[in-house]
């Protein structure tokens, strides 16, 4: 069965997140709802209140989200965006699945290319950890992810174009 995107739950949920509407987001979500980190197999946000957190300092982090494909059918949905972490651009899909109440209740993403993801888990751990309220454990989480961000970042930019040369 196919769905209108304009009648779609999952525009809802697109608008709030290109928005920065954290209210409007949680308005999509189902209580139980469970998000699948692209950082981190053991990274798993269960309900809305989880979800709140995690999507606060996203919002603070992500820059100019613009979804630009919406593909599945009433249960399920790929969505594919395009945004910014500071100055780095990234891509994302996202598989969304709906319960029968036309709520989100399970998202999995991923997240390309390499130095964005790094760029992100540097952005999010930081704010994640902010919010925890333990002195140190920013301090901590950042010593240990913005090395891998920056090696991510300038392997990119200088090694990976000397790879991608070899015939030249």
């Amino acid at each position: 069965m196919s769905v209108h995107i304009q009648d779609s739950p999952v525009r809802a949920y697109r608008d709030a997140g290109e928005a920065k509407d954290l209210d409007a987001l949680m308005d999509t979500l189902a209580p139980g709802v469970v998000f699948h980190s692209p950082l981190s197999a053991t990274a798993r946000f269960e309900g809305d209140r989880a979800l709140r957190g995690l999507f606060a300092v996203v919002f603070d982090v992500v820059s100019d989200l613009r979804y630009h494909t919406d593909v599945g059918d009433d249960r399920t949905r790929m969505l594919a965006a395009t945004a910014r972490v500071g100055r780095q651009e990234l891509e994302e899909s996202a598989l969304v699945r709906l319960d029968e109440h036309g709520l989100v209740e399970e998202i999995t993403l991923w997240i390309r290319p390499l130095p964005a993801l790094t760029a992100m888990m540097a952005a999010l751990g930081t704010g994640l950890a902010r919010a925890t309220g333990r002195r140190g454990l920013p301090l901590l989480v950042g010593a240990a992810v913005k090395p891998l961000a920056a090696m991510t970042r300038i392997g990119d930019r200088t090694l990976v174009p000397l790879l991608a040369n070899r015939g030249s």
